[in-house]
């Protein structure tokens, strides 16, 4: 019943909004331009609008290209709708500000001035979206050198390469190819995926893992994009066929040397109705004189990890808000968003993503894979 209630509340302040914008652009481009007539104008609007629900809702029935086409369409508006909010609500607000006094009442009052004001922001916004777009695309490599006072038998430094929200069905094949590529060039000792991998259709993009280069191999756990859609149980087949280990509450030594742990992402307890397992319970049992290091996709229970004894905790799932102003949300939600933190003997490193979902744009974040250099006691 409460989740029906904030969806009702979210459709009808999604369909207010885009009203909004709706009402504005044809201030625009009907009442000023005169390029469309009104019927047409609403027509279209209202398809830009819904086209990301009508791909989702026609994948059954729709051409792939069509479908895809509509879908990023809807990716896109979505972007587009928070900018063109932020310009719109901040014009209004001076706007109703300066009323009384009047003062910018010749600008308001001269059709070509609000012309030239509307044609910026719609050419700020497109700018902004193509930015963004190429953005994404560029991947970076962030470096932490970190200490970790403890042997880890004959190893004196691990280099561990972390990529995390690949979104492999957002991010395409040549994309993903070049991540892969990106994280073989730094010869990694250890390749870790802390989730959401997996939301595709067809094995394809998962076997294409398989080329990741490791020395002790490649692990993952669980994000929450990869319990929301399709089978779990083959989706962690293809993962393993692309020779990926997936760790779900369980953990493993690593070349006798330190212990690797993976939890199920905290989204996992919403969707099974089960509660995940404590972190003490997965390190009970465990040498504690060895190095634990925890894959967890959400940077929480982060006090939980610190008196279970792990030592470095490697998260992702924030995309540190992926584009503004959404950062300044991941700020707030989360202890540690983005970067590295130190609680205690606990080290906590959260990237932003490898990839994309949803509008495949970065603006005030970036697509990054995060190479670690661990040095033991």
């Amino acid at each position: 019943m409460r989740f029906h209630l904030w969806f009702g509340i979210f459709i009808a302040l999604y369909a207010a909004l885009n009203y909004y914008i709706g009402l504005r652009g044809h201030q625009l481009l009907v009442t000023r331009f005169c390029l469309l007539n009104t019927t047409v104008y609403w027509l279209l609007f209202a398809l830009v609008v819904l086209s990301g629900i009508i791909g989702a809702v026609g994948q059954k029935f729709l051409p792939a290209f069509l479908r895809n086409t509509l879908s990023q369409l809807g990716f896109y508006w979505i972007a587009a709708m928070v900018y063109i909010l932020l310009f719109i609500v901040l014009i209004d607000l001076v706007r109703i500000l300066d009323s009384p006094v009047g003062l910018l009442r010749p600008l308001r009052d001269n059709p070509l001035f609000v012309s030239i004001l509307g044609m910026l922001i719609v050419c700020s916004v497109a700018g902004l979206l193509i930015y963004g777009t190429w953005h994404a695309r560029n991947i970076k490599i962030v470096s932490y050198p970190i200490h970790i006072a403890k042997q880890a038998g004959s190893i004196k430094h691990l280099h561990i390469v972390m990529i995390s929200d690949l979104h492999l069905s957002d991010i395409g094949e040549q994309r993903q190819e070049n991540i892969i590529n990106i994280a073989n060039r730094l010869h990694p000792d250890l390749v870790v995926i802390p989730g959401d991998i997996v939301p595709v259709e067809n094995s394809r993009q998962m076997i294409l893992l398989r080329k990741i280069q490791s020395k002790y191999g490649v692990y993952a756990s669980l994000g929450n994009h990869d319990y929301y859609s399709g089978d779990m149980a083959q989706r962690i087949k293809w993962l393993h066929q692309a020779g990926i280990k997936v760790l779900q509450e369980s953990g493993l030594e690593v070349a006798g040397s330190f212990y690797l742990i993976g939890r199920d992402d905290q989204s996992y307890e919403m969707i099974s109705g089960k509660k995940r397992s404590k972190i003490s319970s997965l390190t009970a049992g465990i040498n504690r004189a060895m190095p634990v290091i925890l894959l967890d996709h959400q940077p929480v229970d982060l006090k939980a990890a610190e008196d279970a004894g792990i030592d470095l905790q490697l998260s992702g799932h924030t995309h540190k808000g992926q584009f503004f102003p959404f950062n300044l949300i991941t700020k707030r939600v989360f202890q540690i968003d983005y970067g590295y933190l130190k609680m205690g003997t606990l080290q906590v490193i959260v990237s932003s993503g490898a990839g994309t979902w949803g509008p495949p744009i970065r603006i005030g974040s970036c697509s990054e894979v995060v190479s670690i250099m661990v040095d033991f006691e």
